[in-house]
């Protein structure tokens, strides 16, 4: 698993979730499909290093305060950069900020955020049209990068559904969100990560409360799931009646990102 991080300078949890075989037999293209982590720390040497790896577009899953608050220090005009930032100047501070401003900050309720988190990710209309456009630009060919803040969570999600679009089995889905936990070093970086939340909320927080909150658990990922089957029967039903993305277009990605 490790060979599909992409080491950077400031750039976290950058990595390929290409390689996968699929249920029939295909291997997912390697240095087509990447995720990350946002790119406002990005140093010169980052930005130099992205320029190289020609990627064709890039998906920014971040709402319209977290990009105002952390703006990207990459811009490339060979890469076009889809985002959305309807709704411009609302809420200072993002969802999960709030949250931990509101909530008693124990393991438990955290973790419970984080459940209701996923089960509302894959119905939130703007999520919903920055996934479409993630698989059309995918079904056009070339390297494409999605993120958002720590390309865990709302990445996560649509990570898994392209997977699942490309015939990737469910436990190799499960691995590839799973091993975030890994690519970010988190206990590593919990002092610094604690400490930007603190000064940003103006208030102690606690590093077992937060935990749950800056890593991942395959339940998170399974209540999305779960809810998608739920609602529409399977997530390729979903991926067909939410994003656009049925059988003609499924096979134009396996052609465009598979061997």
């Amino acid at each position: 698993m490790h060979d599909r991080l992409v080491p950077f300078d400031r750039v976290l949890n950058f990595r390929d979730f290409g390689g996968w075989q699929t249920a029939d037999g295909a291997t997912i293209a390697r240095g087509k499909l990447y995720r990350s982590a946002a790119f406002h720390d990005a140093t010169e040497a980052d930005i130099a290093k992205l320029n190289a790896m020609n990627l064709r577009f890039l998906v920014d899953l971040r709402r319209p305060e977290e990009r105002a608050h952390e703006p990207s220090k990459w811009e490339s005009e060979a890469t076009r950069v889809i985002f959305d930032d309807e709704g411009k100047g609302g809420s200072s501070l993002p969802p999960h900020l709030v949250a931990l401003m509101q909530s008693d900050l124990t393991p438990q309720s955290t973790r419970d955020y984080m459940l209701s988190l996923y089960r509302e990710i894959p119905f939130d209309p703007r999520l919903v049209g920055l996934y479409r456009d993630w698989f059309v630009e995918l079904q056009q060919g070339g390297a494409g990068v999605v993120h958002c803040a720590a390309g865990k969570d709302r990445t996560g999600v649509i990570c898994a559904l392209t997977l699942i679009a490309l015939g990737v089995e469910e436990e190799a889905v499960y691995a590839d969100y799973d091993f975030t936990n890994q690519a970010v070093d988190l206990e590593s970086r919990m002092p610094r990560i604690q400490a930007r939340m603190e000064e940003r909320l103006g208030r102690k927080l606690d590093s077992a409360a937060l935990r749950p909150m800056l890593g991942v658990h395959v339940d998170y990922l399974r209540q999305s799931l779960d809810v998608i089957d739920a609602k529409y029967g399977s997530a390729l039903n979903y991926m067909e009646q939410a994003l656009g993305v049925g059988a003609a277009e499924r096979d134009v990605l396996k052609r465009a990102l598979t061997a």
